[in-house]
């Protein structure tokens, strides 16, 4: 800022200009305030957006955790079921559709294990990126 000139020097035009420079930097200044407090306003309305998205992703995370817990179970209990069979008193016809079907439902949970791995991946990585911005 210019230091400011001694009043009592100044002649009436230059008290009259002085004046209206004040009055222009003053407007200038209104405005670069009212600019920035907007700015400030849209970046609060940014930071819930993110933060919502956040708490989602943390949601949809915690969700496939849970899938992941219960067909990591249900597999292990497939397992358990394939291997226990073989104890059992059953025909040759009966112990190979028991084990077709044990296999099937063993793929399909590793099939599924292996799509939330992935969108459990996703999501941190999508998470990542909202916690940069």
């Amino acid at each position: 800022m210019n230091t400011l000139p001694d009043l009592s020097q100044l002649t009436h035009e230059q008290l009259l200009e002085f004046a209206r420079q004040l009055a222009l930097q003053h407007q200038q200044l209104a405005e670069d305030k009212q600019q920035l407090d907007t700015k400030v306003q849209h970046l609060e309305v940014s930071n819930q957006q993110l933060d919502a998205k956040v708490q989602h992703l943390e949601a949809c995370n915690q969700h496939l955790s849970v899938l992941t817990q219960k067909y990591e179970h249900e597999l292990a209990l497939f397992k358990q079921y394939k291997f226990g069979s073989k104890n059992e008193h059953l025909t040759a016809k009966q112990i190979h559709l028991w084990d077709e079907a044990v296999e099937e439902d063993i793929a399909a949970v590793d099939l599924e294990l292996e799509r939330l791995n992935a969108d459990k991946m996703n999501t941190a990585a999508q998470k990542s990126e909202y916690a940069r911005l």
